[in-house]
C-alpha cells in the first residue's frame, strides 16, 4: 500500500468520525430546538395568564387541556431540578424561564457555529481524499 493509499484509508476514517459527530450534533441541535419552542410557548402562557377569566382551558402539553371553573393566577409552580417544585408569582417564573430560554439559545448558537466547523473539516477532507484519489488513479498502470 502506497502513502497515498494509507493517507486515503486515514481520511476516511477521520470523515466517518466526524459523520458521526455531526450525527451526534444535529440530533442535540433538534433537542434544544424543541427546548426553545417549549420554552417560548410557557412564556406566552405566563404571559396571557392574567387574562385568564373563569371556565377557562389550560394547556398541559401535547395538545391537551385542563377545564378550569376558577384559576388562580396569583402563583405557579415551577420545577426547578432535582425534583424540587416551587411556587412563584407568574412575573417571577417567567423571568426564571427567560433565563433558561437565554441558556439553551447560547447552547444552540454553539453548537450551531460546532457544526460549521465539523462541516468544514468534512470538506476539507473531502477534497484532500479527492486529490489523493486522483493521483493514485494517475499512478495506477492502465490495464488493456
Amino acid at each position: 500500500m502506497t502513502s497515498d493509499e494509507e493517507e486515503l484509508n486515514r481520511l476516511s476514517v477521520r470523515a466517518q468520525i466526524l459523520q458521526q459527530q455531526g450525527q451526534a450534533l444535529q440530533g442535540q441541535l433538534e433537542a434544544m430546538q424543541q427546548s426553545i419552542a417549549d420554552l417560548n410557548t410557557t412564556i406566552e402562557t405566563l404571559e396571557n395568564l392574567s387574562k385568564v377569566k373563569d371556565d377557562s382551558r389550560l394547556p398541559i402539553g401535547s395538545g391537551v387541556y385542563l377545564a378550569c371553573q376558577k384559576v388562580d393566577a396569583s402563583q405557579v409552580f415551577v420545577s426547578v431540578g432535582a425534583g424540587l417544585i416551587v411556587a412563584k408569582k407568574p412575573a417571577d417564573a417567567e423571568a426564571l424561564l427567560r433565563k433558561r430560554l437565554a441558556s439553551i439559545n447560547g447552547a444552540f448558537e454553539n453548537a450551531q457555529r460546532n457544526m460549521v466547523a465539523l462541516n468544514k473539516q468534512l470538506d476539507d477532507i473531502n477534497n484532500t481524499a479527492s486529490a489523493l484519489a486522483s493521483r493514485i488513479e494517475d499512478v495506477r498502470p492502465s490495464e488493456g
